[in-house]
């Protein structure tokens, strides 16, 4: 009967240290590939605030031309314009002609 709490005892004591072992190796896995995992999305980072700079002064366009347009709150404008910045940070412009109203 003690040989068997002992046998028990052994084994639960391995699997702890089996699985401290195990947890270490992960712990120190993660340890070396988290720094260039932060320096991979350096480059994205970037990208997205060049995106944001750009949106930025679009913002900044289109109020300024809100403000100099003189308004006629009978009917709508006539023309709106569309931007957009791909990925690659070039700004695209479309420009939608609407019609005025009957």
């Amino acid at each position: 009967m003690d040989s068997t709490v002992a046998n028990a005892a052994y084994g639960a004591n391995s699997f702890l240290i089996l699985c401290l072992f195990v947890f270490g190796l992960i712990l120190a896995i993660l340890w070396i590939l988290v720094p260039f995992a932060v320096f991979g999305i350096k480059g994205l980072l970037r990208r997205i605030a060049r995106s944001l700079e750009a949106i930025e002064k679009q913002n900044v366009d289109l109020l300024a031309a809100w403000r100099d347009t003189p308004r006629d709150y009978a009917r709508p404008a006539e023309s709106v314009v569309y931007r957009d910045v791909r990925a690659d940070g070039t700004v695209v412009r479309e420009e939608r002609i609407v019609p005025p109203p009957r």
